[in-house]
């Protein structure tokens, strides 16, 4: 018999739960905390059979026309088959209603036998999905020449020619929020894109992520910021947080150096595995190869699923995703 019952004790006593069980960053203390900035209430739950703790969710809420929506990023955590109709009652209790959304994304390799768990425990797989399911999961394992044997060549020469031009790359210990959003702001004009992060989301990171946060920049021989790349940390994995570079960074393979340095850098540390945090091989290829080429495995992820109280509410969040665009 599993009871699930609302956490209620300090950050470092979640993600020592968390790290037990083979959670990920994105269910981390620290993260549900930074998506306060955008309007999202973390919640939290533990779960425990004969007096062992078997499962974790910090689920992100938020009101929409007063119905609440909850989204549980990277997560949960624990057997799938915990995450049945007892864990959605005690979810409504903490949120106050019997009606609600929820949709989560499972952030580790998928298994079969999770699949039918879950579509048993009413969930199911939504029309509009946010992301692919796919990552790829980058190996720390090695000395440094052993982990450069590993990318594909031609990234292999990529990094080579980027000490050509005079940069520095170095750790980032104190980032300015200001100067971080503004090279995110150059990188979308150049691509494109839409907000990526705003500068209120960036601060956010910086003051509370602490020492589960690592980033590296990359300055050009006159100091100019060209690039930067940031890292959660969790356990044994560090997991690719920030990514953004300036218009004169792929001249000099800007991005090359700075994520190598930081994958150099986890490796040293003792972490095992650099999880690139998604790729989309049809819709965004360049990044795709780009990430393949660090010698990382592509990674089917359990993925999205979603459960709803009532009827139809599944059927009009997707078709607001959809009118947004959705995967």
């Amino acid at each position: 018999m599993v009871n699930w019952i609302p956490y209620e004790g300090q950050a470092d006593g979640w993600d020592k739960q968390l790290e037990a069980l083979g959670g990920g960053f994105y269910q981390s203390h620290g993260w549900g905390e930074v998506r306060r900035v955008a309007g999202w209430q973390p919640l939290r739950l533990l779960a425990a059979s004969s007096g062992q703790v078997v499962a974790a969710a910090s689920v992100l809420s938020q009101r929409r026309a007063g119905i609440p929506v909850c989204w549980i990023p990277g997560g949960p955590v624990g057997p799938a088959v915990q995450f049945d109709a007892g864990f959605r009652s005690a979810l409504g209790r903490l949120l106050g209603s019997r009606i609600f959304y929820c949709r989560m994304s499972v952030l580790r390799e998928s298994q079969p036998e999770e699949k039918e768990s879950l579509a048993r425990a009413g969930w199911k797989r939504p029309a509009v999905g946010m992301s692919t399911g796919l990552t790829m999961l980058c190996s720390l394992t090695g000395e440094e020449a052993e982990r450069l044997k590993r990318t594909s060549s031609n990234w292999r020469h990529n990094l080579k020619r980027s000490g050509h031009y005079g940069l520095r790359i170095e750790r980032w210990n104190q980032p300015d929020p200001a100067e971080l959003s503004a090279l995110y702001r150059e990188m979308e004009g150049l691509k494109s894109l839409p907000v990526q992060h705003s500068e209120a989301e960036l601060a956010a990171m910086l003051s509370t992520l602490g020492e589960r946060l690592v980033m590296f920049r990359c300055l050009d021989a006159e100091g100019k910021l060209l690039a930067v790349r940031a890292a959660g940390l969790l356990g044994e994995t560090a997991w690719d947080l920030l990514a953004a570079a300036g218009a004169n960074a792929r001249k000099v393979y800007a991005s090359h150096a700075t994520l190598w340095a930081l994958l150099d850098h986890c490796s040293r540390r003792g972490l095992l595995h650099y999880d690139l945090s998604g790729v989309d091989p049809i819709h965004n290829k360049g990044v795709y190869d780009f990430k393949q080429g660090t010698g990382a495995r592509l990674v089917e992820c359990l993925g999205e699923w979603e459960w709803a109280s009532l009827p139809g509410m599944c059927l009009a969040f997707n078709w607001v995703l959809k009118r947004r665009g959705g995967a």
